[in-house]
C-alpha cells in the first residue's frame, strides 16, 4: 500500500522524516492515512497483464500449481489439487507434464516455513475472511480446502483478480471494518497477510481485523519483522524510490534494477512502493493478540532461517 507520487507533502513519513522504521504502539494516532486504494494496484495490474516479475511468483500467483505449493506449506500435504485431478495417474502425469521440473521456478519469491501445520480438513466448511486479499492467492488456497470465503481489499485490480474464483468480494479497507458490525465476530478464520504494517496505524488496523473473528475462531497475521525490511539497504532504496522516482515507469525501472533477478521484481516493488513500511517486533504482535482476547498465540515460522516476516496465529477465547 504505497502513497502515490502526488501524495500531499503535509503527510509526514515516519521512516524518512522521523527515522522510525520499527513500530511502537506509542506511535498510534500520530500519522495520517494515504491513498490506500492506489498503493498495490499497479502490481496487481501488472500481474493480470502477465508482466515479467509479476506472475509465476510465490507471492502472487494463483494458478493451481502455485496453490498446491501454498496448500503444502499450510498442511504438509503435497500436490493436493493435482492428485484430485489425476487420481492414480498423478505421478505419471507429473513426469510427462514437466511439473517436477517446474518446482524450482515456483520457488521464486521464497517458500514458507510454517509449523505446526494445519490439519487438511481444518478449513472445510469454515467461514473465512481474507482481509487485504490482493490478487487472491490465499482466497483460492483456503477455498480449495473447503472454506467459504469472503475477500476484501481496496485495490481495483486486486479485486478483479480475486473475483475470478470467489463471488463474495467487496471493496473495503481495514479501517472501514469498524463501520461493519455484520462482519464483527463473524468468521471462523481470518487471514491478514502483509497489510497492517503498510498502514499509518498498524495497531488500529490489527484491532479492527481482530473484531472479525468469532469466539473460538483463529487469526493468522503476517507482518514484516525488524530484520531485512529494517536494514539500511532497504531504507536507502526506499528513500531513493520516493524522493527520486517521479513517474511509475521510473519506479518500475528502479524496482527491476535492485531486484536480484527480473522474475522477482514484485518483491521489490511491493516493499518500495508503500508509503508506510513498518516492521513489527514479535513481542508487540503477541501483545496485540493478547489484548484482543486471543490465546494459544504461536509464531508459525520460528524455524525459518533469515526470516524477514512474522507469521503469527492465535485463537480467540
Amino acid at each position: 500500500m504505497s502513497a502515490p507520487a502526488s501524495a500531499s507533502p503535509a503527510i509526514r513519513n515516519p521512516h524518512f522524516d522521523d527515522l522510525r522504521v520499527v513500530w511502537s504502539d506509542e506511535y498510534s494516532g500520530q500519522y495520517q492515512p494515504v491513498a490506500y486504494d492506489q498503493q498495490f494496484d499497479d502490481q496487481w495490474r501488472l500481474f493480470l497483464d502477465r508482466a515479467t516479475g509479476f506472475c509465476d511468483h510465490t507471492g502472487v500467483e494463483t494458478s493451481d500449481e502455485y496453490i498446491d505449493d501454498r496448500i503444502a506449506e499450510l498442511t504438509g500435504v503435497r500436490d493436493y489439487l493435482w492428485k484430485a485431478k489425476w487420481g492414480p495417474l498423478a505421478g505419471i502425469a507429473a513426469r510427462l507434464s514437466g511439473r517436477a521440473a517446474r518446482q524450482e521456478r515456483r520457488g521464486v519469491g521464497g517458500r514458507l516455513w510454517l509449523e505446526p501445520k494445519f490439519p487438511l480438513d481444518f478449513f472445510k466448511g469454515k467461514r473465512c475472511l481474507d482481509a487485504g486479499c490482493g490478487a487472491g492467492r490465499w482466497t483460492k488456497t483456503l477455498a480449495s480446502l473447503g472454506a467459504n470465503m469472503k475477500s476484501i481489499d481496496v485495490s481495483r485490480h486486486g479485486l478483479e483478480s480475486t473475483k475470478r474464483f470467489n463471488q463474495d468480494v467487496e471493496k473495503l479497507s481495514l479501517f472501514e471494518l469498524d463501520t461493519r458490525p455484520d462482519l464483527h465476530n463473524a468468521f471462523d478464520f481470518t487471514i491478514c497477510w502483509g497489510v497492517v504494517m503498510c498502514t499509518h496505524d498498524p495497531r488500529r488496523a490489527f484491532d479492527l481485523v481482530a473484531k472479525t473473528v468469532k469466539p473460538g475462531g483463529s487469526l493468522y497475521l503476517m507482518v514484516y519483522a525488524p530484520t531485512y525490511h529494517a536494514s539500511q539497504q532497504v531504507c536507502d532504496w526506499r528513500m531513493r524510490y520516493h524522493r527520486e522516482c517521479r513517474t511509475f515507469d521510473e519506479k518500475l525501472k528502479f524496482a527491476y534494477s535492485v531486484a536480484d533477478r527480473p522474475e522477482n521484481a514484485i518483491n521489490l516493488l511491493d516493499m518500495l512502493n508503500t508509503f508506510y513500511n513498518w516492521t513489527i517486533p514479535q513481542d508487540v504482535c503477541f501483545e496485540w493478540f493478547r489484548a484482543n482476547g486471543f490465546t494459544d498465540v504461536v509464531l508459525l515460522n520460528r524455524n525459518e532461517p533469515h526470516a524477514c516476516g512474522l507469521h503469527v496465529l492465535g485463537r480467540k477465547a
